[in-house]
């Protein structure tokens, strides 16, 4: 008979009391099911008990071998099959997840200026991403949890490549139709640069006769805008769904197979890895738009030009790509990893439970098992007030860059990735080593979670006061506390049009709405017939000024110390995300580690991440000063009052971490009944009811 080494003792069999009879009370009950395994058939004498060890026995004896099912799974590859190489994937898989969600945040103006979408309506539409989230968290963290989770985890990034790919489909639909090789897109964007001149005798170019002229482009621009919201919708709804097999059961998994001493460690890793995929997504955000929409095109403006379009779509179809490649990986890894006898999982469930899988009739009483754990429902209320800040100030902080210090879309996608999500980073991987060698008390843990978030309030306030003046637009007019309007008499007779965003900067230094606000008679060309600059400008500083498209370059020497002060808080605060982590993972049963993530996701979706995107939205739609207009409809922000997005945009920030700091109180108040130390490596056997180190606390989906 063969014996696995260092499962079960050798142990002898005791005399019977007769020959022949089947009686095998003289036998232990390690040798009934060690000649179970081996015979690979149930016999007689196995009680219910033993019948129902024997059939999850025998359906996971190959849950340790990599490969891809019975179609693939050579000798070679055995050793891969490991918690390092796991972690591996599973960071580039997360790294992919973090690209797509800030790449899509870093075209968001993009979007929004080519298809006239509003910043409300592009935050109702990203949080299809949650609904996925919220519709997918539980059930997933229950079945998932107990089941073969690589390949749950796979099959949820095939779903997020796919929804990637999928979300690029607009411009394969439209994009050639709408843009022109001058970037002419719709309404607003689409004018020649002698319309912008100032003519007294030009009459109004918003007129009933305009309008009728052009309903029918019009009635084209909603059929269209309505379209493409409706992909991304769809698109983000899958992203969603995909990205929720990835959190809640990926950290698990990586937690049951490494010891207790080392997660911390493995937290780290995993958490300050994943950070880079949403810098790598802004960097990516801005190579793509830095280049023209049409990437077979040469365009007669440049990036500076606010009317420029970039490659949105690019991205997304790389990510895709990636995604569904880095899958196959992922459905390799087995249900369990090798190596790991003896860890927690022996202790995780009953036989009945392990051979029977995870019940839907079940499913309720774990989840009322989860919500009357008082210390999870606060660490959960504290995550959804941690990530909605967070997620809401990341979403739109390319814009306020944009905007507030006018920087491209491209320099301002990369600031945001470096200067704010990779200093994320190197908090977490700092936090994560710091814990493994100090090892604090999960009391000690609690209090700097608390005051990180006091600290980062503290700071955001800070930066409601640090930014740039809009001194230099000229006819710009304080009207009320936060409120402004362009007014400017000199350009009174050229019957200006405000649908028409072109800014232009005058040899004063002043930077004008168009080239008719700044009063500009002339247009000058160079030998290729471009438009080069704008002369005989009156409103300027003398009757021949000329003007240069763009805005003036801005002197704010307030810009670095706004990044210099928003890095080091978002450092401080960072630090805190892995004693949040380790906080969760113990203050629940091993065997609900899984649901209680999934838990934690659904609230974030639902509480957090659902109305951070349409509450910051609204913030931001509030600091517009001049809105696009085609036909007397609604279209995106062409200028914002700085002052007023700056306040506003970092004031409900600081407001909300605020109310995050008061629930982490509370979890410090109740942290002194969570043990970080134990390990479930010390369990001897007889503490767990006998159960082999084969039977795991999952089923065989």
């Amino acid at each position: 008979m063969v014996r696995r080494k260092g499962v079960y003792a050798p142990v002898e069999p005791e005399k019977t009391n007769g020959a022949g009879n089947g009686d095998v009370s003289g036998l232990k009950l390690e040798q009934q099911r060690e000649s179970y395994y081996v015979n690979g058939e149930a016999t007689s004498f196995l009680t219910n008990e033993e019948l129902n060890y024997s059939t999850v026995l025998n359906r996971s004896k190959n849950g340790d071998k990599c490969g891809l099912g019975d179609c693939f799974s050579p000798r070679f590859i055995q050793p891969l099959a490991s918690k390092q190489v796991f972690l591996v994937v599973f960071c580039l898989t997360c790294i992919l997840q973090g690209m797509f969600y800030t790449y899509f945040a870093s075209v968001l103006t993009t979007l929004e200026k080519l298809f006239q979408i509003r910043s409300k309506t592009t935050g109702i539409i990203m949080s299809a991403t949650e609904i996925g989230q919220i519709v997918g968290s539980l059930l997933l963290s229950y079945y998932g949890g107990q089941g073969h989770r690589p390949k749950w985890i796979g099959w949820g990034t095939v779903l997020f490549g796919l929804a990637s790919l999928f979300c690029s489909l607009p411009h394969f639909l439209f994009g050639t139709n709408v843009e022109t090789a001058q970037n002419a897109s719709f309404s607003g964007f689409r004018f020649d640069d002698s319309e912008l001149l100032c003519h007294s005798d030009k009459g109004n170019k918003t007129s009933l006769e305009v309008c009728e002229a052009s309903v029918s482009s019009f009635f084209h621009l909603g059929q269209t805008t309505l379209t493409v919201l409706g992909i991304f919708f769809i698109s983000l709804l899958g992203v969603g769904l995909g990205q929720t097999a990835v959190f809640t059961l990926g950290i698990p998994y990586i937690d049951d197979n490494v010891a207790n001493k080392e997660s911390p460690t493995y937290f780290a890793v995993t958490i300050g890895v994943r950070i880079l995929g949403p810098v790598f997504g802004f960097v990516l955000g801005a190579i793509c738009t830095s280049l023209y929409v049409d990437i077979f095109a040469e365009p007669e403006i440049t990036a500076k030009d606010p009317r420029w379009i970039g490659a949105w779509w690019l991205g997304m179809l790389l990510v895709g790509v990636l995604m569904l490649i880095t899958s196959l990986a992922m459905f390799a890894f087995p249900k369990r990893l090798p190596g790991n006898e003896q860890r927690k999982s022996l202790a995780l469930a009953n036989v009945d439970q392990v051979a029977k899988g995870p019940s839907l009739k079940d499913f309720p009483r774990a989840f009322r098992r989860l919500l009357r754990n008082d210390i999870l429902v606060l660490r959960t209320a504290s995550s959804v007030l941690h990530i909605l800040p967070i997620a809401g100030l990341y979403t739109f902080l390319p814009k306020f860059l944009e905007s507030q210090f006018r920087l491209t879309a491209h320099v301002a996608n990369m600031i945001s990735g470096i200067g704010g999500i990779l200093v994320m980073g190197v908090g977490i991987l700092i936090s994560g080593i710091f814990i493994r060698r100090v090892k604090p008390s999960a009391r000690s843990i609690a209090a700097w979670i608390a005051f990180t978030a006091l600290l980062y309030s503290g700071g955001m306030m800070i930066l409601m006061v640090t930014g740039c003046e809009m001194n230099d637009f000229s006819g710009l007019e304080q009207t009320g506390i936060f409120a402004k309007q362009l007014t400017n008499q000199c350009n009174e007779t050229c019957s200006c049009d405000m649908s028409k965003f072109s800014p232009v900067c005058s040899s004063d230094g002043k930077t004008y709405f168009s080239a008719c606000h700044a009063g500009c008679e002339e247009m000058i060309f160079n030998s290729n017939g471009k438009s080069t600059y704008y002369s005989n400008c009156i409103c300027t500083g003398n009757s021949t000024g000329t003007a240069t498209k763009g805005y003036c370059s801005l002197n704010c020497p307030n810009f670095y110390w706004y990044l210099g002060i928003f890095s080091f808080f978002v450092l401080l605060h960072s630090t805190s995300e892995v004693g949040a982590m380790l906080l969760t993972l113990r203050c629940v049963e091993p065997r609900e580690k899984a649901m209680a993530l999934g838990l934690v996701h659904f609230a974030i979706g639902l509480f957090g991440n659902v109305p951070c995107p349409i509450i910051y939205g609204a913030v931001v739609d509030s600091a517009c000063l001049v809105w696009d207009y085609t036909c007397g409809q609604q279209g995106a922000c062409w200028l914002y009052d700085v002052d007023s997005f700056r306040f506003f945009f970092h004031g409900i920030t600081a407001f909300l971490m605020l109310l995050a700091f008061c629930v982490d109180f509370g979890v410090w108040c109740k942290a002194g009944k969570i043990n970080l130390d134990s390990d479930e490596d010390e369990v001897e056997m007889k503490e767990v009811t006998a159960l082999p180190v084969e039977v795991q606390y999952e089923s065989s989906l």
